[in-house]
């Protein structure tokens, strides 16, 4: 929970940062949608930007002057509200924001270091969780930048070195960041609000080996591009529970690590045919060398102890193109992502959806999204848990119960949910995005609460 105050302070943050950064690439990649640039796509050129949402609203100058002296800097806000109208647990709203700021250095043109560069992120989170709030859901977020333990007033995210090798064929990170910022990413998950895409299939991100944004770890990868389109990947990352860095972001210590997760992804960029219709694929694979305690054990203290495998397959390809502008046109969406089912919270995870971007000639920035997520949690979870119920070692009334694993409100199995949402181009570096939400099975539960229906509002600007 946190006071007025924190507000006032966040704003004040904002404001200082406002007159100083410009946003960067490295934000971008989380919150913007931002695909990559086409060598052999034709682009309009557009002297006209004032309706981009992805331009910087202010300080696009300062960055292309800065550039010189091998520094870009930059400023992101994103804001997301959530409100309950049936359903769920009780009616209400919540708010929560994010602002991110980002500095990039590239020592090549300050110090004649070729291929080396420098990336940091720092950041403030604050708000209320709509999902534990109103909707009654503990598996997933109405709100995706709500960051549960991660609310501060400033917060250390990213502090890594990459060199670049042999005409950037090959490209080498490491220091504090995290998996997701290279594994399982997808440039358009992040224009929608539930935490099902956003920036990553959420069954990826629930165990503590992937870290993800805005958790930071110690760790390194490798990629190697041995086509222009394709790659592979492979790294190392330590793994440490949550919250990763600490509640500030500035415990680099490793007495909490556990254990080093390794992930693997093989990646393809299509761009097909004479109208470039462009897409990505990724297919990867991580475990945890970490034991955890496997749900059984947990509930008949067998202690029995496992590791955590999961693997997921990520896929947008652009099926017809709205305008010759690079990233205009109507994507479709599909990810897979399968966790170990003796200790994950997710055991098989399914997204599929669509976006169109640049569809109404008068309005060329703005976009639509519908996203369907399906779920099914691990058998030897919904197992313990009624283990615990016909035990009497959780407490309840009217079918809701406190104590269960994995903090659910009852038997888990499966969820449905659904958003739909409508990006309005307001400004050069401004998105306004009306958002429809449904939760079937609140929770992956039955019969604990009503489906609920959610309406939010998303923001963002790009300074």
């Amino acid at each position: 929970m946190l006071r007025k105050s924190n507000y006032k302070i966040s704003t004040a943050l904002m404001v200082i940062t406002f007159f100083s950064a410009a946003y960067t690439n490295q934000v971008e990649a989380q919150q913007a949608f931002q695909l990559k640039k086409n060598k052999n796509l034709q682009v309009e050129d557009h002297n006209d930007t004032k309706g981009d949402p992805s331009k910087e609203l202010f300080f696009s100058g300062l960055n292309r002057y800065l550039d010189q002296y091998g520094i870009q800097l930059g400023l992101n806000w994103v804001t997301e509200t959530a409100g309950v109208v049936s359903g769920g647990k009780r009616k209400g709203a919540d708010f929560t924001q994010q602002i991110a700021f980002s500095v990039d250095v590239d020592w090549e043109k300050i110090i004649g270091w070729k291929g080396f560069s420098t990336h940091a992120v720092i950041m403030n989170r604050s708000g209320r969780n709509a999902s534990a709030d109103y909707v009654g859901d503990s598996q997933i977020q109405a709100q995706e930048v709500y960051g549960g333990g991660y609310a501060r007033l400033l917060r250390m995210y990213d502090f890594y070195g990459e060199q670049k090798l042999w005409h950037d064929k090959i490209d080498i990170k490491m220091g504090r960041m995290s998996v997701g910022d290279d594994y399982a990413h997808s440039a358009i998950a992040c224009q929608f609000m539930l935490l099902t895409t956003c920036g990553h299939p959420r069954s990826t991100q629930s165990q503590q080996g992937f870290s993800d944004w805005p958790g930071a770890v110690w760790g390194g990868r490798i990629l190697y591009k041995f086509t222009p389109q394709a790659y592979i990947q492979v790294g190392a990352y330590q793994s440490t529970p949550w919250p990763q860095g600490g509640r500030t972001g500035w415990d680099w210590g490793t007495s909490e690590a556990t254990g080093a997760f390794v992930p693997v992804e093989l990646g393809y960029n299509p761009n097909i045919g004479k109208n470039h219709l462009v897409g990505h694929v990724h297919v990867g694979a991580g475990i945890d060398s970490s034991r955890f305690e496997t749900w059984s054990s947990q509930v008949t203290g067998s202690g029995k102890k496992d590791n955590r495998f999961q693997f997921w397959i990520q896929a947008d390809q652009m099926v017809y193109r709205n305008d010759p502008i690079e990233d205009h046109g109507l994507y479709v969406i599909a990810n897979y992502g399968h966790d170990a089912a003796t200790t994950s919270t997710f055991k098989d995870f399914y997204n599929i959806g669509v976006l169109d971007r640049g569809f109404w000639k008068s309005r060329s920035y703005d976009q639509f999204g519908l996203m369907l997520t399906y779920y099914t949690v691990p058998r030897g979870l919904s197992r313990a848990q009624q283990y615990q119920i016909n035990n009497g070692m959780v407490t309840g009334a009217n079918g809701i119960f406190n104590g269960l694993l994995n903090g659910a409100p009852g038997v888990q199995t499966n969820s449905l949910l659904f958003e739909a949402n409508y990006g309005v181009a307001a400004y050069r570096g401004v998105m306004l995005m009306p958002i429809f939400e449904y939760f079937h099975n609140v929770a992956a539960t039955k019969s604990t609460y009503k489906d609920a229906v959610v309406f939010g509002l998303k923001t963002n600007v790009t300074f």
